[in-house]
């Protein structure tokens, strides 16, 4: 028995078989790749109200977001995507960091407990 025949229908599925793939691939990475808003927040920080109190350091390890702060004592945070905000538990408290746009700062629980600005 001789092979069908390839129609034009035929000649065409693998091409939108591999444009879907493509586009597939794109959105599966700008899903799983949230950096671009969370690198605002990586890097080390200080108090701004209180300098003296030693220095942050924001960082992505793996999947996890750190928090080490002065003497090394480290937290592990949430990136939450629909609040633009650093999520953490410490010492049975909830904490929040957000960045101020308007001058580079992080509010700690929304500025009640201080702000941070960026040390190089």
């Amino acid at each position: 028995m001789p092979p069908p025949k390839k129609t034009k229908k035929m000649r065409t599925t693998p091409k939108v078989l591999i444009a879907l793939n493509f586009i597939a691939i794109i959105a599966t990475q700008s899903c799983l790749n949230p950096s671009s808003k969370l690198d605002k927040f990586l890097g080390k920080w200080k108090k701004s109200d209180d300098p003296e109190k030693g220095e942050w350091l924001i960082k992505k390890e793996d999947h996890a977001i750190l928090l080490i702060g002065p003497g090394k004592d480290t937290v592990v945070a949430m990136y939450d995507k629909k609040t633009d905000a650093l999520k953490f538990w410490a010492f049975w408290s909830k904490g929040v960091v957000t960045y101020n746009k308007k001058n580079g700062h992080l509010l700690l629980n929304n500025g009640k407990d201080g702000e941070a600005k960026r040390i190089k």
